[in-house]
């Protein structure tokens, strides 16, 4: 009997003993599954009507769905994540536009600068819609302005192409004269003014040439972008530039049925002007007079004021990630705390960047100097840190347009023919007065050269002088260089100069510093891209192009 009450209670204690065994286990079941944070998440992201998986999380982002990436990636999704064409959720958004989710992928850690398999980035996706606050974002938070993709396209050149001026200003200020010079000329082919005289107000070389040997005046004249043409002319544009199959503007125009594009080249009357052309024309003017009257000059330089100043540098930066009328830029998407991220970001650049930004600021302000001639002009140095030559850059750059070639030179005659109008070269020799024009021909020169780039090969450069009887003004012709003389001549500046010094081909200037002492040099070359001069003690040759001295 004492046996059977033990087993009773041993089985009691058993069957209470499994109970609770089982109601532990599923207990401890229940209190698991709802506990575990990824499947958590995948319910909650089912319940929004997503699934945990790539694509849905690029859905998400571009549809500017930011509270649910979170879920994404406790569900165990890396916010890198790519598709099969390589788009990330940060790409996604940036292309729709959709700053906030931009903001938050950022900040959870997404790669501002992973390209998909076209080459193209957040940054470029969203420049090419236009989405300039998302850019700007974008921009303060390490993405590369100078990625390209696949066919080419970078961030400015396809802003530009797309119209977008005021994302151009942004870019700009992060890209090379290079860079400036491509954005133009895509510029070009779409013809919208606004942003091609945007980017001439930042530097972009209006001559600038296409491997086809286009300027952005043929570019637009050819597509009859007449709107385009008239801005171009107004800044001026050489009319008179030829391409490699020696076509000009107006011949294009003609050529691909744009009759009224023609006409308007060859119409300088048409033309108008707006304040920034005069201005440039008042430069020109001043630049010209300089030259005329040789005013020589000599100036100290102010030590305080290198180029590449920390000062200046953020100085410049500062204003780049400011508007352009000083005025902070607002947006209703971007506060404060994001302008002052884009500031820290554009001090906190690399040097050549901040060097360029730099630059910009110089030539703005060298506006406001007055021009001497570089020719038999002193520059003195106080600082042993601020070289002269080293110091400075190209402010700006100007051909003389003729309409005027010289085909052919024989002996003391020579084959000239013009370019504003249609028609057969014609013979001429010294005293000859070109039919139609005010010039008249002073000297004929025949002339060969050895070319450096053609391995020594000889070179034409048979030469025309001619006189502006109505102006008394000279130019040489140069055989085969048409539209434009020999003489072109550009405009030198630095921050720690009084003057902006214009320069023409054989200019002689001087320089003195500590330690260094005297130095003269000799301007070898003038181009769109720099100006080449060289020491004459040491033969050492640089060239003083738009972001500063490019060292041999």
């Amino acid at each position: 009997m004492v046996n059977r009450i033990f087993r009773l209670d041993l089985v009691m204690k058993l069957i209470t003993s499994s109970k609770f065994f089982i109601f532990t286990v599923a207990a401890s079941f229940l209190l698991t599954g709802c506990s575990d944070p990824q499947k958590q998440a995948a319910k909650i992201l089912e319940e929004k009507g997503y699934e945990a998986v790539t694509r849905d999380l690029l859905v998400a982002a571009g549809a500017g769905d930011s509270e649910s990436l979170i879920h994404f990636m406790d569900a165990g999704l890396d916010i890198n994540s790519t598709d099969g064409k390589g788009n990330t959720a940060l790409i996604n958004a940036a292309s729709a536009g959709q700053l906030e989710t931009v903001e938050k992928i950022l900040g959870m850690g997404a790669d501002p600068r992973h390209v998909n398999l076209n080459g193209r980035d957040a940054l470029l996706t969203s420049s090419a819609k236009g989405y300039e606050d998302v850019a700007r974002m974008l921009l303060s938070r390490g993405a590369d302005a100078s990625v390209k993709d696949k066919e080419g396209w970078s961030a400015l050149s396809i802003s530009a192409y797309n119209g977008h001026s005021e994302l151009v200003s942004l870019l700009s200020s992060r890209a090379t004269p290079d860079e400036l010079d491509d954005a133009l000329l895509v510029a070009s082919f779409s013809g919208d003014p606004g942003v091609i005289n945007k980017l001439l107000g930042l530097g972009a070389n209006i001559n600038a040439r296409s491997p086809e040997g286009k300027t952005p005046l043929m570019i637009s004249a050819d597509g009859g972008k007449a709107d385009a043409v008239r801005a171009l002319l107004q800044n001026h544009a050489n009319p008179y530039a030829e391409d490699n199959n020696g076509q000009t503007a107006a011949n294009l125009a003609e050529l691909a049925g744009h009759v009224e594009v023609k006409d308007l080249i060859l119409s300088p009357s048409e033309w108008g002007s707006t304040p920034e052309a005069m201005e440039l024309a008042a430069e020109r003017e001043e630049a010209r007079n300089a030259i005329v009257d040789g005013t020589a000059v000599e100036e100290t330089l102010a030590p305080e004021a290198s180029l590449v100043s920390p000062e200046n540098s953020l100085a410049a930066d500062r204003e780049t990630a400011e508007g352009t009328d000083g005025a902070l830029v607002q947006n209703n998407q971007l506060d404060a705390e994001t302008a002052n991220a884009s500031v820290s970001a554009a001090a906190a650049a690399p040097p050549v960047e901040r060097k360029r930004s730099a630059a910009m600021q110089v030539r703005k302000q060298a506006k406001e100097k007055p021009v001497a001639a570089l020719n038999g002009s002193t520059i003195h140095s106080t600082s042993p840190k601020v070289a002269p030559v080293k110091s400075m850059i190209l402010a700006s750059y100007h051909e003389e347009p003729l309409p005027i070639a010289v085909e052919k030179v024989d002996g003391d005659r020579a084959e000239i023919r013009r370019l504003d109008e249609s028609g057969q070269p014609v013979e001429v020799a010294p005293g000859t007065v070109i039919p139609g024009t005010p010039y008249e021909v002073k000297e004929v020169t025949r002339k060969f050269v050895s070319s450096k780039e053609g391995k020594g090969r000889m070179v034409d450069v048979s030469r025309v002088k001619i006189e502006n009887r109505e102006s008394g003004a000279t130019h040489l012709l140069v055989q085969d260089v048409s539209g434009q003389p020999s003489d072109t001549y550009a405009i030198l500046t630095s921050a720690n100069s009084n003057y902006r010094y214009v320069v023409k081909r054989g200019d002689v200037f001087r320089t003195s510093q500590p330690d260094l002492g005297v130095k003269d040099y000799q301007v070898l070359d003038i181009r769109a891209s720099g100006v080449v001069v060289k020491d004459l003690a040491t033969d050492e040759v640089v060239t003083i192009a738009r972001d500063g001295v490019v060292e041999p």
